[in-house]
């Protein structure tokens, strides 16, 4: 691989393609083992409360033994989180330990990936790239929630699983064709209070973005399983997302580089408004599948430019303590959909409302 942001794209791509198989489903997989809304709720809230230490803890490990050891650490974390799940039905397993293993291999994955793409990209094409980085994935995962549901009714979960388990070893093999550096990171409280203070509008888009990628991807499809009680539509629901922003996501960062990111994003805002609202009244099935293709396709309208915009600001400071920065707003967004999600479980319909109020935080920047 000549380009080796070629090896980023392939190895992100499997990466995804092993997620979308599985990911979708583990808060079913959960609700099929008699585990109660709130307790899938609070297992995210750990899960997302400990991946940001996670970070952290890999921008350690990054720093005095570089970044492909760093990422090449998620491994054995991914195969014990995906263990847990296996073993799940037949011992008794704490749900802490398991978000634990989970946000780990999250923390040690998206940390040093971050970190490469930025260093491999060229800023002057940056929103082509990230219409790359996010779109082929998505190009090749469309069919996969559905496949991973077929999977879980026919094979079961176990199968999933350890299908998941390969697609995952597979991934890492593109590791071996990326440069090997230890990023420049100094813990100074006040390095991070002056970003917060030179981007504060900015986290709100932080904010807002993962408060409405959470309830997609997490609130939606309980809500789906809960309402029609089928495995089926949830991988349909995951499908149906991909395949709305997938082609739109390319087609987006084409262009993004030519056109005013802030404008795009507010004008995505409004639409993603919109579509949110009428998720909160419309709880047909065809009407829910009709939104969850239109939220997929608008939702790029924000995605591109905002991923865009984040990779920019990394480049103009250092990326490592970057990178570690916008953690916080990510972690304080996923900590209120699953505080919330605590709250209105009996009732989870209204949180579609959240995804409303993320999306008019855009109008901030």
């Amino acid at each position: 691989m000549k380009n080796t942001l070629s090896a980023v794209y392939i190895m992100h791509s499997l990466h995804i393609f092993a997620i979308s198989l599985i990911g979708i489903f583990i808060p079913i997989y959960f609700l099929v083992l008699h585990y109660s809304v709130s307790q899938v709720f609070v297992y995210y809230l750990i899960y997302v409360t400990a991946t940001l230490f996670f970070f952290l803890f890999a921008s350690f490990i990054a720093r005095e033994f570089g970044l492909k050891r760093t990422l090449l650490l998620y491994l054995p974390f991914q195969f014990t989180y995906l263990a847990l799940l296996y073993i799940l039905p037949f011992t008794h397993v704490y749900l802490l330990v398991i978000a634990l293993a989970d946000a780990a291999a999250v923390g040690f994955y998206w940390y040093p990936l971050h970190l490469f793409f930025i260093s491999l990209a060229q800023k002057k094409n940056m929103g082509n790239s990230v219409g790359k980085f996010l779109a082929f994935p998505k190009l090749i995962t469309i069919a996969s929630p559905l496949l991973g549901g077929f999977i879980a009714i026919y094979g079961g979960f176990s199968l999933l699983i350890i299908i998941t388990a390969v697609l995952y070893a597979l991934s890492s093999i593109a590791l071996f064709y990326l440069p090997d550096s230890k990023p420049m990171i100094q813990f100074k409280l006040e390095r991070f209070l002056a970003l917060a203070r030179k981007y504060s509008r900015y986290l709100f888009v932080e904010i807002g973005e993962h408060i409405r990628e959470d309830v997609g991807r997490v609130i939606l499809p309980i809500f789906i399983f809960i309402t029609f009680g089928s495995i089926l539509s949830v991988g349909f629901i995951g499908s149906l997302l991909g395949a709305g922003s997938a082609l739109f996501i390319l087609l987006i960062g084409h262009y993004i580089d030519r056109l005013n990111r802030i404008h795009l994003l507010r004008f995505g805002a409004v639409i993603t408004m919109i579509i949110w609202t009428i998720f909160f009244f419309m709880h047909g099935e065809i009407a829910l599948y009709a939104l969850t293709l239109t939220a997929g396709f608008f939702g790029a309208l924000l995605l591109v430019p905002y991923n865009t915009l984040m990779y920019d600001y990394a480049t103009e400071n250092t990326p490592a303590e970057f990178i570690i920065f916008r953690e916080v707003p990510v972690t304080i967004a996923r900590i209120l959909v699953y505080g919330f999600g605590i709250l209105f479980a009996s009732s989870l319909s209204y949180l579609f409302l959240l995804p409303v109020f993320g999306s008019a935080l855009f109008w901030i920047l």
